[in-house]
């Protein structure tokens, strides 16, 4: 069953994916046996790995790395259509906060591209404790386009990503991203099937694919 969609706006001003990595989640996460909040932070980690493949051409590789404190890492890959998860297994021992992971020397690092058109490689520091508004800082800070990161409130395998394009008015753009976030509910309780319909109003899909 296709996993992620993507939508481009009426007025073709934005464009949306929308992800359910849940079974991805299940198989990369089986012999993790940590804490519930570390378990959720890598479950939404898949999930914006996704979107931001999702957005882009899913011909493209994409790997994202994170680097935090205490010796911790989780790195993301996915290639055709395929996603794998690496984490350090210090992360099944973590009992602290998920803020202590992050510091000054944190980073995220992200490629993108392929070997005939080129990988472009960018890094920001991750001293930000929220995966979301981190994987935001870095289409802010990188060459991509700004981009906005909505995880669901419970369920952490299902997100949203909000792509205004360059010519987009930012008033629109406003209402455009609080009727997203209002939406991200809705989008935890539906059923995948219904998706669709449930953002029809905003916009048609383009296209359905699936990662593995």
């Amino acid at each position: 069953m296709n996993n992620v969609i993507k939508i481009l706006s009426t007025n073709k001003d934005y464009r949306v994916a929308i992800a359910d990595t849940k079974k991805i989640a299940e198989r990369e996460l089986t012999g993790f046996t940590g804490e519930i909040a570390v378990r959720d932070f890598l479950a939404q980690f898949i999930t914006n790995c996704a979107l931001l493949s999702g957005i882009n051409d899913f011909g493209s590789k994409i790997s994202v790395s994170l680097r935090l404190a205490e010796e911790t890492s989780a790195f993301c890959l996915i290639t055709e259509q395929v996603l794998s998860l690496e984490y350090s297994g210090t992360l099944n021992l973590h009992r602290k906060n998920l803020s202590d992971l992050f510091n000054c020397k944190s980073i995220m690092t992200v490629t993108t591209g392929d070997w005939q058109t080129g990988l472009h490689t960018g890094t920001v520091e991750a001293y930000i404790d929220n995966i979301d508004m981190l994987f935001s800082h870095f289409a802010v800070q990188s060459d991509q386009l700004p981009s906005q990161f909505i995880i669901a409130k419970e369920d952490r395998s299902r997100g949203i990503l909000f792509q205004p394009l360059p010519f987009a008015e930012h008033d629109t753009m406003q209402k455009a991203s609080h009727e997203l976030a209002y939406l991200s509910e809705k989008l935890e309780q539906a059923d995948w099937a219904d998706v669709p319909a449930l953002y029809a109003h905003l916009g048609k899909v383009v296209s359905q694919s699936k990662i593995e």
